[in-house]
């Protein structure tokens, strides 16, 4: 494999709906859009990048913060360097700010559930403990969120995190001492990841 396959995880908090409104705008603004242009389009340094803020689908179960990048080997560590600046300071661009909102109120505006979509949706708001349809929160908020707001969010909850790399390439490619300057490394084998 020539490409290297990065992947930044941390747990953040436990579940709490009241982070779903910012958790759709972070993934819309910051994962989709500011990381696939710095990384991919910017700086040139992936095939692929993406950052998520994950929801739990259970109420005991806790958020997760992921980014992934999948990049040339010999630029591993150009390509976790600024994957982990964009992680620690999130961009701040206004235009692309007020597109990921609209974007996610058009989506709620034309979105509509129906058949069995009905239960599932409200199967899975069940399970988190939520009552109603979440989507009322998350358009409500769009209307009046400011990007000082989603900035705030993103100090709390995904930047200065302790990551773990997960990272997947060629072993005769990759730059072990890159690696173990981002902490300790421990190498699987195939049987382990793959139990092949």
């Amino acid at each position: 494999m020539v490409q290297a396959n990065i992947l930044l995880l941390t747990k953040d908090t436990k579940f709490n709906h009241e982070l779903i409104p910012m958790t759709q705008l972070f993934n819309e603004y910051f994962g989709s859009n500011i990381i696939f242009q710095e990384i991919r389009e910017s700086r040139a340094l992936a095939y692929s990048a993406f950052a998520t803020f994950s929801t739990p689908s259970k109420p005991d179960k806790s958020h997760y913060v992921y980014s992934y990048v999948g990049t040339q080997a010999d630029k591993l560590k150009t390509a976790t360097d600024a994957m982990l600046d964009l992680m620690n300071n999130m961009p701040k661009a206004q235009k692309q700010f007020d597109l990921a909102r609209e974007t996610i109120m058009k989506r709620i505006e034309t979105e509509r559930i129906t058949k069995t979509n009905i239960y599932s949706t409200y199967q899975i708001n069940k399970d988190r403990g939520i009552e109603y349809d979440i989507r009322k929160d998350v358009y409500e908020t769009m209307q009046t969120v400011t990007l000082e707001e989603l900035e705030d969010f993103a100090n709390k909850h995904v930047s200065g995190k302790h990551y773990n790399f997960l990272v997947l390439g060629s072993r005769d490619m990759i730059d072990m001492d890159v690696l173990k300057n981002l902490g300790p490394v421990k190498e699987l084998t195939l049987e382990e990841l793959f139990g092949y």
